[in-house]
């Protein structure tokens, strides 16, 4: 009997052992169903053949059933950097296509993770809703669109949830209401960061509160519009990180926190809080990290002495407005000293680094960027051993920064103290302790020799060096830091020669050597630039060939091209969005490829010539073209065609000839800068031009151009408004013609310059009435042309006019009164008219008094000019005898009005009352129609006769 048994248990050991490794054969079956519906590149489900489907990757089956209890697909490459010989792309390790409803034959499905594959553009599955026994689920940054069904409710057992994605996918995963939630009442983890809840009313006190086993919640862009404030109770007390971010509470933030005694992490960031910290705050006496950072939230923090295990601070964009050592007294001493991580940015803070600094010996992280610190960094800043990351931009400190006070941060990686009066001058043989890989020391003071101490920085990143002060040749030493992907040394006195080429440093992205005195050769670049900034250097020769592919020559030598396929520059340069060659002595024709340029292309105040090639294609993303003052000749560029999002648009001070195509206005909706100054250009201005209403400047001045001025200059809607968006791609200087002189606008001024100049041309015929309606615009020049007719009555309704010009032109009639409105004009002419009358007076014109804005006006009188107009009792008498000539017109025309009406109504009333009066009224009538109707007859009649 013994035996027997023995041998029973063995079988079935066996058999489980089997099974398990065997699977079931419908649940084989669903698996593969499932793999026929997915694209594998990678081929990840390689494994999947054969009958042992618990072997399978990623499968897993319970060694009591045999039924597959586990589906783990997660796409795990999503955490792997970028490999240096493939352009990586975590979606190249993805599944994809389509969750096959087949995986519902695993009744027994306990996990399942399908996170981190595309089934972009797929429903969310519903049947996932049927498995009973789930736990755990994640389908989280999987693409999937759609309704979430609340039949997930019914998952009673499930304590892990992540459908979570990410928002900036353009994609959209929705739920009707927050409802369905409460009854996963054995939750634990619950992550719905992207998921739009189209109802979120009483989520808190609804849902939230009827999960007492909760303790991870993450919910991040939401929807979210309402937060309950207060709660009469609080049943998930087991909640031990509440994350919630980038939601539209616009509330204060709630008393109940102050009940959660477990709660360790609190990150509440980008929610519109507003108000006051709430003092229960002080409560949190499990709190790790307090984050509540991009707020609105006002005034000191509560004491939080009771938080000793507080190691995480941000309250960066809030305003706290106090002094910081003032913000220090709410906290322990105890917790200063373990605080690993501080960010008070952007919180109007004042107060010096003094006396508290020194003590925050555990720090690894602190920012104070962007408030109103002052005085210098002490001494004790040695004794921060632990930081990795400090930033201190955007202060007022000042002092001396020395090798004394960094020598204790071994570990320091981040160092920013950008826009301060530092002086950062070490001994040139001083050698750091750490190896930075981010310095930003832009407008401190470390020149004029280029600081010799970051040489050995051969870790570095990022390197801003702007405007310092540096007077010196760039070290040859700095082009071996292959690292470097961003480096601004603009604004400095740099001088010499870049080397022949810098394609061996295949990580930049961005350089910016503007404003310098650089010259010789632009060098050989790498493809991986995407903004490149030169302008105002000396550089000249013409645009060289770079490389086509980085790849296609694994080690290159400066000098050393053979073999290297190559195209004209930029036109390798593939990545390229911001390209600023502007200001230097450049020559050549443009490369066959400029209107496929990205972003924004500045080549103006060079020596480009000959005519831009076309390619009759356009970069989808090019907003910023400017070609000013250059050579170039040719008809207007075709290839900017389908340039659709065109914003700024120079080609001023050039040759170009021909008309301005009707396309312009019809293609170019998004402009918003056009300046075709001191060209060529002949032919009527397009009235389609009119059609661009987000344009603010609109310059044609100094061309051939003919006929009327556009019909519908109303329609230029953004002139007509007082505020409105100049390119916000472009952060460089452009050139305007106004009040007389050739200026130069920075970014912040075109943000609100509206200007209109049709100058120098050879326009005729009247300036149309509706222009008083572009209410905005500061600048108006219609000078020296042929136009005829009178100044617009309602020119007054311009009252943002800071320069208006209407000289050498045919304009005639008086000059209207309301132009005295104009309370901003600063510079106005009107010589050279036939204009005639006294010149108005008040406000601002009273001001301009200089004759020479009137003469050749012979007929024009009054001050400023020395002819005077006719005596007031002169022209009292002729009015006053206009006036009863007006009077004796208007009487003889009134009895003759109320004759006829008497006349009409006399006649009216005897016919109306006298009814043989009436008859024989009518019958006279019929009596003269029918004798009209036979002498008509008898006319025809012998008028027949006679052509016969």
């Amino acid at each position: 009997m013994h035996n027997f048994l023995h041998k029973i248990l063995v079988f079935l050991l066996v058999f489980q052992i089997f099974s398990a490794h065997c699977c079931i054969q419908h649940e084989r079956d669903a698996l593969l169903e499932f793999k026929a519906g997915v694209r594998d590149i990678f081929n990840r489900l390689d494994s999947w053949r054969g009958n042992k489907c618990c072997d399978w990757e990623g499968v897993r089956c319970s060694n009591q059933t045999g039924h597959i209890v586990e589906l783990n697909l997660r796409n795990t490459n999503f955490e792997i950097g970028i490999d240096e010989n493939i352009d990586y792309d975590w979606n190249y390790h993805s599944l994809a296509g389509k969750i096959s409803p087949s995986l519902v034959s695993l009744s027994d499905l306990k996990y399942l993770d399908l996170s981190f594959n595309n089934f972009s553009g797929n429903k969310f599955p519903e049947f996932v809703s049927l498995f009973q026994n789930l736990k755990y689920l994640n389908l989280s940054h999987t693409g999937l669109i759609g309704m979430i069904p609340p039949q997930l409710g019914n998952l009673s057992m499930l304590l892990y949830l992540d459908l979570s994605y990410d928002v900036y996918s353009g994609l959209t995963l929705n739920s009707r209401d927050t409802w369905w939630l409460s009854n996963l009442r054995s939750l634990k983890y619950m992550d719905m960061s992207g998921v739009k809840f189209r109802d979120s009313s009483g989520w808190v006190q609804e849902s939230l509160n009827k999960l007492p086993s909760l303790e991870v919640l993450v919910l991040s862009d939401n929807g979210l519009t309402q937060i309950s404030n207060s709660l009469t109770f609080v049943n998930f007390t087991s909640l031990r990180v509440l994350h919630i971010s980038d939601q539209n509470f616009n509330s204060t933030l709630p008393n109940w926190l102050g009940s959660l005694p477990s709660l360790t992490d609190l990150i509440m960031e980008d929610c519109y809080l507003v108000g006051p910290y709430p003092t229960t705050l002080g409560n949190l006496t499990s709190l790790n990290k307090l984050a509540l950072g991009l707020n609105s939230l006002d005034g000191m923090i509560p004491p939080l002495y009771s938080l000793t295990k507080l190691t995480h601070i941000s309250l960066r964009y809030n305003n706290i407005e106090v002094e910081i050592v003032d913000f220090f007294d709410k906290l322990s001493n105890y917790t200063l000293r373990k605080l690993d991580y501080l960010d008070l940015s952007s919180t109007n803070m004042a107060g010096t680094l003094s006396g508290w600094i020194g003590d925050m010996t555990s720090l690894s992280f602190l920012s104070l960027s962007s408030n109103n610190l002052t005085g210098t960094i002490p001494m004790d800043f040695r004794n921060l051993t632990k930081l990795v990351h400090i930033d201190l931009s955007s202060n007022s400190l000042t002092g001396l920064l020395s090798e004394a006070q960094l020598n204790g941060l071994l570990k320091l990686k981040y160092l920013d103290i950008t826009e301060n009066n530092i002086t950062i001058f070490p001994d040139n043989n001083w050698t750091p302790s750490f190896q930075l890989n981010i310095v930003f020391l832009g407008s401190c003071k470390l020149g004029p020799k280029f600081p010799a101490w970051l040489q050995g920085q051969v870790e570095i990143e990022e390197l801003n060096l702007m405007d310092t002060g540096i007077d010196d040749n760039i070290p040859s030493w700095l082009w071996s830091f292959c690292s470097l992907w961003k480096l601004y040394l603009s604004y400095n006195r740099l001088r010499g020669n870049l080397p022949a080429s810098l394609v061996h440093l295949k990580q930049l992205m961005i350089m910016d050597l503007s404003n310098n005195r650089l010259e010789g050769e632009i060098p050989f670049l790498p493809i991986s630039l995407f903004s490149l900034r030169l302008s105002n250097n000396s550089f000249s020769g013409q645009l060289r060939k770079t490389y086509k592919s980085s790849y296609e020559k694994k080690s290159v030598l400066l000098n050393d091209l053979t073999g290297v396929v190559v195209e004209l520059f930029p036109c390798g340069l593939t990545n390229l969005t911001i390209l600023d060659l502007s200001s230097n002595n450049l020559s050549g024709h443009l490369p066959p490829c400029w209107s496929n340029m990205g972003g924004l292309l500045i080549l103006a105040n060079n020596k480009f010539s000959g005519i831009a090639p076309s390619t009759f294609s356009c970069s989808k993303i090019l907003r910023v073209v400017n070609l000013n003052n250059n050579n170039l000749a040719g008809e207007f560029p075709i290839d900017l065609k389908f340039c659709s999002v065109l914003e700024l648009l120079d080609l001023g001070e050039n040759k170009y000839t021909g008309e301005i195509p009707d396309w312009v206005g019809e293609n170019l909706h998004q402009m918003i800068y056009l300046r075709l100054r001191s060209n060529l250009f002949y032919g009527y201005i397009p009235s389609t031009l009119t059609r661009l209403g987000n344009l603010q400047v609109l310059d044609l001045g100094n061309n051939n151009l003919s006929g009327p001025l556009p019909r519908y200059l109303d329609n230029f809607t953004a002139m007509g408004q007082f505020i409105s968006a100049s390119p916000v791609y472009y952060d460089e200087s452009l050139p305007a013609m106004t009040k007389g002189l050739n200026l130069v606008y920075d970014s912040v001024l075109l943000m609100i310059w509206k200007s209109i100049d049709f100058s120098n041309n050879n326009l005729t015929g009247e300036i149309p009435q509706n222009i008083v309606v572009l209410t905005g615009l500061l600048n108006l020049n219609l000078s020296h042309n042929h136009l005829t007719g009178k100044i617009p009555f309602d020119i007054g309704n311009m009252t943002s006019l800071e320069s208006l010009d209407l000289q050498m032109n045919n304009l005639s009639g008086t000059i209207p009164q309301s132009m005295s409105l104009l309370y901003s004009l600063e510079v106005l002419n009107l010589s050279y008219n036939n204009l005639s009358g006294s010149i108005p007076t008040g406000h601002q014109l009273q001001s301009l008094d200089d004759p020479s804005i009137y003469s050749g006006n012979p007929n024009l009188c009054g001050p400023p000019l020395k002819m005077s107009c006719k005596s007031p009792k002169s022209d009292d008498n002729n009015d006053s005898k206009s006036k009863h000539a007006g009077y004796r017109d208007n009487w003889f025309y009134l009895f003759i009005e109320f004759g006829f009406v008497v006349g009409f109504l006399v006649v009216f009333f005897t016919l109306l009352f006298k009814r043989n009066w009436r008859y024989d009224y009518f019958r006279m009538i019929d009596s003269g129609i029918n004798r009209l109707h036979v002498l008509t007859a008898l006319a025809l009649e012998r008028w027949s006769a006679e052509r016969a």
